[in-house]
């Protein structure tokens, strides 16, 4: 599912949780570290919000993940660090 060119909530969500989870962060790090608040990242991940693209944009200048990744779930530009863990 992580790699289907599916932009629908879900799958989007899915991605972010599992990317997380590579890098060993709890939700409230993986935020912070991004410049946002657990409470503004957390309904991204749990699929109860739609990703907004001022989110995306922090995430791919914090870790690297290209929007491609984020939305469709292309990995041929993702990090290293995190491509060989999906």
């Amino acid at each position: 599912m992580l790699e289907d060119q599916e932009d629908d909530i879900e799958a989007v969500a899915a991605r972010l949780k599992r990317v997380r989870e590579i890098l060993g962060l709890t939700k409230k790090e993986f935020a912070e570290r991004a410049d946002m608040t657990e409470q503004t990242y957390g309904p991204f991940e749990n699929a109860r919000r739609e990703l907004s693209l001022n989110a995306a944009k922090k995430l791919r200048k914090r870790y690297g993940l290209p929007l491609e990744f984020t939305y469709f779930g292309k990995i041929e530009d993702l990090p290293t660090r995190i491509s060989k863990d999906l």
